[in-house]
């Protein structure tokens, strides 16, 4: 009771006094006011039917979110969505500017979708694109840190092959192939003609005659760097019947290739490591 009696004076001057409150000013605190409670104006990306559905969509994930938002032009608060659609031959890029009652570009976003799917765009693809341009957004909306870009993958290592010359049969060929196939599959680059590379590869091949109607296919590979130094040898040898290398190599060609590119992968390893 006596906690009653303390507090029910301090009510009562509040409420029957003018009392002096030199900080109050008329209207709203904007600067303690929430970013999030600034409504958003939502503008077409053009003045068609699924213009106006994508906006109607992106103002009801919005509201969804607890952030006002219209598209109703001086509805808008602290926020405008300007968009603009790029349209290709095979795929459109969405472009989506939140900006600031200053003018200044809060959020700079993109979707990407096939070319043929936003030209008839489902209900189903409009709320989707919504969505995910809502949760884009809402870092910057409430006043959170925006979500840092994706680092871009890095950049594959280049590979030049010198040009395969005097192998029999169609060996030049079919193992050049083979090994440009497989440089991509190991995540290298094929480097064609003279062009600048991490690596150059090159081999030396000999047949020679064997005994029991054989012949002896040896390979050796090397590898340099970017400079010319030598890294490296990587040697392959295997008996074959006489005159199989005469004609098609087929699969024989990817069998060497892949040993080269596995002696070759090696060797880069090491030279990344030094």
């Amino acid at each position: 009771m006596r906690a009653a009696a303390l507090i029910l004076p301090l009510l009562i001057v509040v409420g029957c006094g003018d009392v002096p409150q030199p900080f109050r000013h008329d209207g709203p605190n904007v600067a303690l006011a929430p970013v999030a409670a600034r409504s958003v104006l939502v503008r077409r990306i053009d003045e068609s039917p699924r213009g106006a559905m994508l906006a109607d969509a992106v103002v009801r994930r919005l509201l969804d979110s607890e952030i006002p938002a219209t598209t109703r032009s001086g509805g808008g608060g602290g926020w405008t969505l300007i968009s603009e659609a790029e349209e290709g031959a095979t795929t459109t890029v969405l472009r989506w500017r939140l900006v600031r009652a200053d003018d200044e570009i809060a959020a700079d976003l993109t979707q990407t979708i096939p070319a043929e799917v936003w030209r008839t765009p489902t209900p189903r693809l409009i709320d989707g694109l919504a969505a995910d341009l809502v949760e884009k957004a809402m870092p910057v909306l409430s006043g959170g840190p925006t979500a840092a870009p994706p680092t871009p993958p890095p950049a594959p290592t280049t590979v030049r092959l010198v040009p395969l010359s005097d192998l029999p049969g169609d060996g030049n060929a079919a193992l050049s192939n083979a090994l440009r196939k497989l440089l991509e599959k190991s995540g290298f680059k094929p480097v064609e003609g003279d062009g600048a590379a991490d690596f150059v590869m090159r081999v030396q091949a000999t047949v020679t005659a064997a005994a029991g109607g054989q012949e002896t296919l040896t390979m050796v590979w090397i590898v340099a760097g970017a400079d010319g130094a030598e890294l490296g040898r990587i040697s392959q040898q295997g008996a074959l019947p006489k005159g199989r290398l005469a004609g098609p190599w087929g699969s024989l060609a990817s069998d060497i290739a892949a040993g080269g590119i596995e002696g070759l992968a090696e060797l880069v390893r090491a030279a990344k490591r030094k």
